[in-house]
């Protein structure tokens, strides 16, 4: 992790626009004190190669004036910035380690830190949008308790989050790792609070804000998310033939034909359901997990759901989808889907206090249809996961770690074409 000691208040920090100072001002309107951070301050980058739309810092402050017993002794901050994506970007060679697999459609490290740019003030303002609402209806979903919230200013005022410090006591889970059953439930029950509010009001679907759909990302990104998402595919096949090969053709074949992200944007008109409030990007480095007593690692209790930069207004498969493809092991996925359903639908039925507006055979039926999608858009980032400069993996095994997670893209590339052969969908 990279970490400083700030004593520039005007120097933005870890290549951002954002200043020390800048925070400061706004913790101490936010805390009602007139503290100061004091010189030796200090700040950590954190989750570095875990997160691509934003710089997350940790913030130590050296408080110096009155009541600062009273005040709290960390931070958490989330800068939107596309630097960490061009960073890592860099450090793996991204283009170079994707030339040769420039085929049928063409990809480029700026282009899509580029789009990822343009992408970023809409999440930011979706994930600002998100938090008021926790608070204005008091929603009971694990999240990070914000301090601050800023969003983009129209004099060029960078977006910023000031949040609850949670690296004390909770983190994320490797990669390899997939969550056990009850810790797959602690993050459906969350999600059927999220829904139960959804269905039970409809204010928020007039927030022009909450509407950071992946089809607006797709949009930015152009060619070049098609060309990231068919390299990544020929890059599997070519170095893991294994696995790949021909294993990965059809899905290939089905994407150069048609794949437009709009269709996550109706599907629930499609299927006759009823929209929900979409995290959009559930998975692994996304749940943070309350740290073991004496022990490496994490327990199966949430702490805390983040990063709600791509919430909208979304089918109820959606985040079932991204959830179970990114971070759940086949074996467990396989066997225990319906459960997993039928335990969401009854903490939903309990949260409602009558019968949801869908049964379990229809959340089943939109999780596979929406299966596709859900896979396709994990393709690159599974690429990532495995890239052992990410630190998303269990460090003790790299080899071990690497081959889990590919066996896992090979069972969901498997499961696909059973479900799309299932509901007729196959080409």
């Amino acid at each position: 992790m990279a970490s400083e000691t700030c004593k520039t208040e005007s120097q933005g920090l870890f290549d951002t626009s954002v200043t020390l100072k800048a925070i400061e001002e706004k913790v101490q309107e936010a805390l009602n004190t007139s503290a100061v951070f004091g010189a030796n301050a200090t700040t950590t980058q954190i989750a570095r190669g875990q997160g691509f739309l934003s710089v997350m810092v940790r913030l130590k402050p050296d408080w110096q004036g009155s009541n600062t017993d009273e005040l709290p002794t960390s931070f958490v901050v989330k800068i939107p910035s596309s630097i960490s994506v061009l960073k890592m970007s860099k450090e793996i060679n991204l283009d170079e380690m994707m030339k040769d697999y420039q085929t049928d459609a063409q990809f480029t490290a700026d282009a899509h830190v580029n789009g990822i740019e343009k992408y970023l003030r809409v999440g930011h303002a979706s994930e600002i949008a998100f938090y008021e609402l926790v608070n204005q209806e008091q929603l009971k979903v694990k999240v990070p308790k914000c301090f601050y919230l800023q969003k983009y200013g129209s004099s060029g005022e960078n977006g910023l989050l000031v949040m609850k410090d949670l690296c004390d006591i909770a983190a994320t889970k490797p990669i390899n790792e997939g969550l056990s059953i009850e810790a797959v439930k602690e993050v459906l029950e969350n999600l059927a609070e999220v829904h139960a509010y959804s269905l039970q009001n409809d204010q928020w679907l007039h927030n022009d804000k909450l509407k950071a759909t992946h089809s607006r990302f797709q949009k930015e990104n152009g060619d070049n998310f098609n060309g990231l998402n068919i390299s990544t595919m020929d890059k599997f096949k070519k170095e893991h033939p294994s696995l790949f090969d021909p294993l990965i053709d059809r899905l290939r074949e089905e994407y150069l034909e048609e794949f437009d992200l709009g269709f996550l944007d109706t599907m629930h008109e499609e299927l006759g359901l009823p929209p929900v409030l979409t995290h959009g990007d559930l998975w692994m480095n996304n749940m943070m997990w309350r740290k073991a007593d004496g022990r490496k690692g994490t327990t199966d209790e949430l702490v805390a759901i983040v990063d709600w930069q791509i919430v909208h207004p979304g089918c109820i498969g959606e985040d079932f989808v991204r959830l179970m493809c990114s971070s759940v092991d086949p074996a467990v996925r396989r066997e225990h889907l319906t459960d997993f359903m039928e335990f969401y639908h009854a903490s939903l039925k309990s949260k409602l206090g009558k019968e949801p507006p869908f049964t379990i055979e229809q959340i089943i039926y939109a999780y596979k249809r929406i299966f596709r999608y859900g896979l396709v858009m994990l393709i690159p980032n599974f690429l990532g996961f495995i890239q052992p400069e990410f630190g998303m993996m269990d460090s003790e095994d790299i080899d071990k770690s690497i081959n889990t997670v590919l066996e896992r893209v090979k069972c969901l590339i498997e499961d696909l074409y059973v479900y799309e052969d299932e509901l007729g969908l196959n080409k």
